[in-house]
């Protein structure tokens, strides 16, 4: 078993595509329920944020590279993807893309810190399934201690960007008027702090009762009553429904941002010469100002990550190889131990001095030992397999 990561971005895979892979917490355990149940995958880690879905697991490659099967049938979805929207790394390539992803390099947004209490997220959600295997832990603890360190030593966790900020800085482009949230999610909170900081006046609506920076939410049944009293909108939660349609919008001149996936909101309100709606990959245009801005501290993180990937994996697949060693070894010591003693009841038996048998059989076994933990360790750190 190879590690390998299967997955699908915003680098490789349209929005539109994307949309089809997004699901809510209680479809996530779903989904790593079934495949621990009924898939070849003993162990994984999935991860479904706006921008990309992966699952990384040890596994046979010939199994991952048609992972897109497996959660079509665990989803019920017909999603037809394409093989060029998809990507495959594995071994030391895979776990250089995990710290790729994690520090925030490979995200739409070049540095954003999200991500990585995303992927601790879905570490931790795999472990709540027992569906991490001795060497995959390994792997995302040493992960996300080398993230921790990489990002520290970078400017990548200087003022870093987000969805939020993002947000929040095309507000500031507009004149100052008060704003409608909906969802109370990681972007709404942190969008909402960022505005009340600049005393922006927020109505938050949310499935559930919540207060967010002393600002109670109110029930999604009433956006559709209030929100002909807004011109900056914001969607920041997931509906299989629209919260709203142009018949809401009686006004002119909306700044809506649709950062939902799927996206919630329908067509016409896009159309629409009195909207200004922004999507995800809308504010990708920002980010290319922001990737300019960056450029040094990106460019210092890839050689770190270069550097680490390579030591941290020999490291890793050493560990592994001398697990084995160990197993190897000590199934060999039992086997030595039993030919000793039969050979020592035998001279026993034929009337051969005692203490000349002990000190023959320590001799014996001090010696097998030694040659035996040499071959193995020998071995072990090569790669090679015993009997090749």
């Amino acid at each position: 078993m190879e590690f390998h990561c299967w997955g699908i971005s915003h680098k490789s895979t349209s929005l539109e595509v994307r949309e089809k892979f997004a699901f809510n917490k209680e479809k996530i355990d779903e989904i790593i329920a079934n495949l621990k149940g009924i898939t070849p995958f003993d162990n994984g880690v999935f991860l479904s944020t706006c921008n990309r879905t992966e699952f990384y697991s040890f596994c046979k490659r010939t199994e991952i590279k048609n992972f897109d099967s497996f959660l079509e049938r665990l989803t019920g979805k017909d999603i037809n993807l394409r093989k060029n929207d998809q990507y495959l790394f594995s071994n030391n390539d895979a776990f250089k893309h995990l710290l790729r992803v994690m520090t925030g390099v490979d995200s739409m947004i070049v540095g954003e810190p999200d991500i990585f209490g995303q992927v601790k997220k879905s570490f931790q959600n795999s472990k709540s399934f027992n569906y991490l295997g001795s060497d995959l832990e390994v792997i995302f603890s040493r992960a996300i201690k080398l993230t921790k360190e990489i990002r520290s030593e970078t400017q990548l966790s200087k003022n870093p960007l987000s969805i939020a900020s993002l947000v929040e800085n095309k507000i500031l482009e507009v004149e100052k008027k008060p704003v409608l949230v909906i969802g109370a999610g990681d972007v709404g909170k942190a969008l909402i702090k960022r505005l009340t900081d600049k005393d922006y006046d927020i109505n938050l609506y949310n499935r559930s009762d919540i207060s967010i920076e002393n600002i109670k939410s109110k029930p999604l049944s009433s956006v559709k009553e209030d929100i002909g009293n807004f011109e900056i909108i914001v969607v920041a939660a997931a509906s299989e429904q629209s919260f709203f349609d142009e018949s809401h919008l009686p006004g002119n001149n909306y700044l809506i941002f649709d950062l939902a996936i799927p996206r919630n909101l329908p067509h016409e309100i896009k159309d629409s010469k009195n909207t200004n709606v922004l999507t995800l990959d809308e504010l990708s245009g920002m980010v290319d100002e922001n990737l300019k801005g960056r450029e040094s501290a990106v460019k210092k993180a890839e050689n770190l990550i270069s550097l680490n990937s390579d030591q941290e994996f020999i490291k890793l697949k050493n560990r592994k190889n001398l697990n084995t060693a160990q197993k190897k070894f000590h199934q060999e010591q039992i086997e030595i131990r039993e030919k000793a003693i039969d050979s020592a009841m035998n001279k026993i038996s034929s009337g051969e001095k005692v203490e000349k048998i002990i000190e023959e059989l320590a001799d014996e076994i001090a010696s097998k030992n030694a040659f035996h933990v040499s071959k193995i360790l020998d071995e072990s750190l090569s790669g090679k397999k015993r009997g090749s």
